[in-house]
C-alpha cells in the first residue's frame, strides 16, 4: 500500500525537489535512518555519513592546536576557523567585506544570551541636560513576539534582574501588524520630512519629532534610546514563518530622532531547512542567531550570533574571558578589549574542532543535495502530503482525528498552496497536534509518544519550549499554568491532560533526507491505532455487571470473581512479592502495608530509578517477612530469570532499620518532589550498585507505623496512624477525594486487573503475529525464547496488587464502581494509564513490545 502511494505522489505535481533521488541518498548517507521513521528534525537534523567521515580523515590527517597559540598547529587552527567563519556569511548571502561578523557560540539559547547582555540597554535615569532638569529620560523596550522560544522570552529576565529598569511586552502577529499600519497611516498624513538612516547614527537635531515604540516623548538626548524587537523567523512550535520584512518596517516606521528599534532574529529553526538572505544590509536584522546541529546534525553544541559590524561600539561587555582583551593589568581595573566583535566577545578557547567540522558541513551538503537551496522544495512537498494526509483522517462518525494548529481560516489553501521557495512559504516543515477520539475527548500526548516509540517512530512532545504558542493554541490562560503546576505537573513529565485540557502537543517535522515512506509510514500509523472505527464504549458488557458493586472474595469462596493473587512491591520498579493462599496483610491508608515504601535512587540526579529504564530492576526480589520483621531481597544474576548462589546473592533489611531523620533530603519520584529517607550503609547501596551497574543507593518513604493493622481477611483492627503527613497524593485525574495518600507508587494506592483481560490481550498478540507477522523488536533474544514471551504473557507485567479471576467477558472490571474484598470496600478510581512498564518482562528483563501494541491497537482508550 505504501508503495503505491508513494508511486502516485512522485507521479504527481507535487513531487518536487530531490524525492526521486532520495532512497539512494538514504541508504548511501545515513544508515542510521534504517528501519527507523525519524520526525524530530526541528529539535535534531541527522548528520550525513560523509560530513563525519571527512571531519574523522581531517582530524587524523592534520595537527590542530589551540589557537591562541602562534606555533604552526594552532595557526593553521585559526586559519579553519576563518574559513568557517567566511562561509557561514557566504552561506547567509551576507558581504564578506567587513559589514557583519560571527561570533561562535555554544547554540541558538547562548547567543540570545550574548545579545541580550551586550545590548545598549537605557535604564530609567534622570536626564543630565540642564534644559530636562526635571524629566525623566524614556527606558528601552524589549518587545517580543508571543511565539518565541523561551531563549528569547527569557531576555526579560535582564530586565527582572534589573528591577524592571527597562520596559517589556510580548505582541500577537496581529497587533505588530496593526501597530505598523497604524504609523504607516500616520507617516502619510504628516509632511515629508528627510531620509532618516535605517541604522544608529550620531543625535539629529535638538528639534527633531520625537515619539517612539512605546509612545513617549522626549527631548533630544546626546545618545537614541535603543528598543530590541526579538521575533523568531518560524516557530518551533508549528511552523508558522513570520515576514522577514518586519525589519525594514521597523526601522522605518518606528525610529525616531531620539530612539533606534534594533531587531534580534532567531533563524534556529528557519535555518534548519531555509537559506536565509542578508544580501540587503539595510533590510536585514541587525542580530541573527542560529544553531548548526538543526542545519547538519553535526556538530552539535556550535551556534552563532551573525551581527552587523557598525554596532560594535555600542555592544556592551561585562565579563571578559580569556583571548578578548588586547592588554590588561591585574593590580588596576583596566583591559583594552580586542578591536574585532568576535574577538570581543568570544570568551575562551573556542569549540574549535567543531568549527572544523563545521567547515566541512558546508561542503559535504552542498555535494550531497546539490544546494542548500534544494533542500527547502524537497520539505515543503512532503509537508504539503503529510498536512493533506492528516487532515483526510476520519473517525468511523466523520470526527477528525487531528487537530492541526495552522492559522487562519484559509490554512489549508495556505498550506497547499503556498509557494515553495522564498519569503512567501506560510509555514515551514512542521507539524503540531493533538488528537481527538470519535467522541470527541482528547488522546494524551503522552499515549501518542509511547506507541509511536515502540513502532521506531521519533516524535516530540511536550510544550517546546514555546509558552506562547503552548498557551495560543492549546487555550491555557497563565492561571490555569499555575494552577497545572500546584497540580504536580511539570516540564518532560507524563500528564498530558488535566481538567479536560491538553497540557502539551504532538510535533513532527520533516528534513532534508526525510522520505515519503516516512509521511506515509506516520499516517498509516495513525489510522492503525488512533482511528475509532467503531463507538468505543459500546463494547458488550454482562448487564447485571455494568455500574454495580461486586463482591470480591478470597479465593476460598464460591463467587463468580475471585481474588486469584495478591502482590506487594517493596522496593518501587522491583519484582512483586506474592503474599502466600491463606496469609493475611495489613492495609493501610496508603495501600498495602510495605507496597512501594522503598525505592532506589540514582546517587547522581537523585530521582527514583525505574524499571523503564533500568530493565534489570524486575529481577531484584524483595520479601516481606512479618513475623520476622524483617525484608528479605534477592536477585536473579542470568536473564532467565534462575536463581545462582542464592544465599549470595540476598540481604536482609530490618523492617525497623529507620534512617536518621538527619538523611531525610527531597528526591523526584513521578514529576512530584518528595522527601525520603537514605540509607546510608555501603553493605546495602554496593549491593544495589553492583548487581545494576548503576550508582544508586536505597530510600524509605514511611509515612505509616509498623503496627500491623486492619488486614484483608476478617480481622478487626484500627487502620494503622500516619508517622508524619504524606507528602504525594492521588493524581488529579483519578477520582479521588482530595489528599488521598500514596507513597511511592505512580498514580493510585492499588492496582487491579484481570485474568480474563490478560487473556484477551495474549489472543491480540496471537492474532497479530499470525495476521500481520508484527515486526518483532526484543534486542538479543533468541527464537525458544521470544517464543516463550509470546505464549507465556503473564498478568505480572501489569503489576497489579490484586489479580482477579472468574469473569466471563475481558476487560468486564473497566465498568466496575466499587468492589469488596472481605470486609474492605474499595472505590474505583479510574483506569490506569497505559506506559512502557507493560513491555518488559518481569523474570528476563526482556523487552517485548507486542504488549503495548496490542493494547494500543485494540484499546484505543489508551488506558
Amino acid at each position: 500500500m505504501i508503495q503505491s502511494l508513494k508511486s502516485q505522489f512522485l507521479e504527481s505535481k507535487d513531487s518536487l525537489g530531490y524525492n526521486t533521488a532520495i532512497d539512494t541518498i538514504r541508504k548511501e548517507q545515513y544508515p542510521q535512518l534504517k528501519d527507523a521513521i525519524y520526525l524530530d528534525h526541528a529539535g535534531a537534523t541527522l548528520p550525513a555519513q560523509l560530513l563525519v567521515q571527512r571531519f574523522s580523515a581531517d582530524l587524523y590527517s592534520n595537527l590542530y592546536a589551540n589557537p591562541h597559540s602562534k606555533s604552526p598547529s594552532s595557526q593553521a587552527t585559526s586559519a579553519r576557523v576563518d574559513s568557517a567563519r567566511r562561509k557561514v556569511l557566504e552561506h547567509f548571502k551576507a558581504s564578506v567585506h567587513g559589514e557583519w561578523d560571527v561570533i561562535f557560540t555554544a547554540n541558538a539559547t547562548a547567543g540570545i544570551k550574548l545579545v541580550g547582555e551586550a545590548f545598549p540597554w537605557t535604564r530609567r535615569s534622570s536626564s543630565a541636560t540642564d534644559s530636562m532638569a526635571n524629566e525623566t529620560r524614556p527606558a528601552s523596550k524589549l518587545t517580543i513576539l508571543r511565539e518565541a522560544h523561551t531563549s528569547l522570552v527569557g531576555l526579560r529576565g535582564l530586565a527582572q534582574d534589573a528591577e524592571g529598569c527597562f520596559e517589556i511586552e510580548t505582541v500577537s502577529k496581529n497587533q505588530l501588524e496593526q501597530r505598523l499600519l497604524s504609523t504607516q497611516v500616520k507617516a502619510h498624513r504628516s509632511p515629508p520630512s528627510s531620509t532618516k538612516s535605517h541604522h544608529p547614527s550620531p543625535p539629529p537635531s535638538p528639534n527633531a519629532s520625537t515619539s517612539d515604540l512605546i509612545g513617549t516623548s522626549s527631548e533630544m538626548l546626546e545618545e537614541p534610546v535603543y528598543n530590541l524587537f526579538a521575533y523568531p523567523a518560524q516557530c518551533n512550535f508549528g511552523g508558522r514563518r513570520f515576514p522577514l520584512s518586519w525589519t525594514s518596517q521597523i526601522k522605518s516606521q518606528l525610529d525616531t530622532s531620539t530612539t533606534k528599534n534594533l531587531v534580534l532574529l532567531d533563524a534556529a529553526s528557519y535555518a534548519m531547512t531555509t537559506e536565509l538572505d542578508l544580501s540587503d544590509y539595510s533590510k536585514s536584522p541587525d542580530f541573527i542567531v542560529v544553531s548548526f546541529y538543526k542545519m547538519f546534525g553535526f556538530p552539535t553544541g556550535l551556534g552563532a550570533v551573525i551581527v552587523k559590524t557598525e554596532l560594535g561600539p555600542k555592544l556592551r561587555k561585562g565579563y571578559f574571558g580569556g583571548g578578548t582583551v588586547s592588554a590588561i593589568t591585574s593590580d588596576e581595573p583596566w583591559q583594552v578589549y580586542r578591536s574585532s566583535i568576535h574577538g570581543r566577545f568570544e570568551d575562551g578557547t573556542l569549540n574549535f574542532l567543531d568549527i572544523v567540522a563545521l567547515d566541512l558541513a558546508f561542503d559535504s551538503i552542498r555535494e550531497i543535495y546539490g544546494s542548500y537551496s534544494n533542500i527547502s522544495p524537497h520539505v515543503t512537498a512532503l509537508h504539503k502530503l503529510m498536512y493533506k494526509s492528516m487532515k483526510a483522517l476520519k473517525h468511523y462518525n466523520g470526527a477528525p482525528l487531528c487537530d492541526i494548529y495552522v492559522d487562519g481560516e484559509d490554512q489549508d489553501e495556505k498550506i497547499m498552496e503556498s509557494q515553495l521557495v522564498g519569503d512567501s512559504v506560510a509555514y515551514g516543515p512542521i507539524l503540531n497536534f493533538n488528537l481527538k477520539r470519535s467522541n470527541g475527548k482528547w488522546i494524551g500526548y503522552g499515549d501518542v509518544d509511547r506507541l509511536a516509540g515502540m513502532k521506531n517512530i521519533h516524535v516530540r512532545t511536550g510544550g517546546f519550549c514555546n509558552p506562547g504558542s503552548m498557551q495560543r493554541w492549546l487555550n491555557l490562560s497563565a492561571d490555569e499554568v499555575k494552577k497545572n503546576l500546584e497540580a504536580g505537573h511539570v516540564c518532560w513529565d507524563d500528564t498530558d491532560i488535566l481538567n479536560g485540557k491538553p497540557t502539551g502537543s504532538v510535533r513532527v517535522s520533516l528534513g532534508a533526507m526525510s522520505t515519503v515512506e516516512d509521511v506515509l509510514y506516520f499516517i498509516s500509523f495513525l489510522e492503525e491505532y488512533f482511528i475509532d472505527h467503531s463507538d468505543p464504549d459500546a463494547a458488550a458488557l454482562s448487564e447485571d455487571l455494568i455500574g454495580e458493586t461486586i463482591d470480591i472474595e478470597d479465593s476460598t469462596a464460591s463467587t463468580p470473581v475471585e481474588v486469584d493473587s495478591l502482590i506487594i512491591y517493596p522496593i518501587k520498579s522491583c519484582r512483586g512479592y506474592k503474599v502466600p493462599r491463606g496469609k493475611s496483610w495489613p492495609i493501610a491508608p496508603h495501600g498495602l502495608l510495605y507496597d512501594r515504601e522503598w525505592m532506589l535512587v540514582d546517587d547522581v540526579t537523585g530521582g527514583a530509578l525505574t524499571q523503564k529504564r533500568y530493565p534489570r530492576m524486575c529481577m531484584i526480589r524483595a520479601e516481606i517477612h512479618l513475623e520476622q520483621n524483617v525484608m528479605v531481597v534477592t536477585h536473579d544474576q542470568d536473564v532467565n530469570g534462575a536463581d545462582n548462589n542464592r544465599n549470595k546473592n540476598r540481604i536482609y533489611i530490618s523492617l525497623d532499620d529507620m534512617p536518621a531523620e538527619s538523611a531525610k533530603r527531597p528526591s523526584t519520584v513521578c514529576g512530584d518532589c518528595t522527601a525520603v529517607l537514605h540509607y546510608s550503609s555501603p553493605e546495602i547501596n554496593e549491593w544495589f550498585s553492583k548487581f545494576l551497574d548503576k550508582p544508586c543507593h536505597l530510600a524509605r518513604q514511611p509515612v505509616i507505623s509498623q503496627n500491623p493493622a486492619t488486614h484483608l481477611s476478617s480481622a478487626d483492627k484500627a487502620l494503622p496512624q500516619p508517622t508524619s503527613g504524606p507528602s504525594r497524593f492521588v493524581k488529579s485525574h483519578l477520582n479521588a477525594p482530595e489528599g488521598a495518600p500514596i507513597l511511592l507508587s505512580n498514580e493510585s494506592p492499588f492496582l487491579l486487573i484481570a485474568d480474563k483481560s490478560v487473556e484477551c490481550v495474549r489472543d491480540w498478540i496471537d492474532e497479530q503475529d499470525q495476521g500481520q507477522g508484527a515486526v518483532r523488536r526484543l534486542a538479543n533474544v533468541s527464537e525458544d525464547l521470544d517464543k516463550k514471551l509470546r505464549h507465556e504473557f503473564t498478568s505480572d507485567s501489569f503489576r497489579a496488587n490484586f489479580v482477579t479471576k472468574g469473569q466471563q467477558l475481558g476487560f468486564e472490571e473497566d465498568h466496575w464502581v466499587r468492589i469488596q474484598i472481605g470486609q474492605q470496600v474499595f472505590d474505583i478510581l479510574g483506569p490506569c494509564r497505559r506506559c512502557h512498564m507493560v513491555t518488559i518482562d518481569q523474570l528476563t528483563a526482556m523487552k517485548n513490545t507486542d504488549v503495548f501494541l496490542a493494547l494500543s491497537k485494540n484499546r484505543k482508550s489508551a488506558r
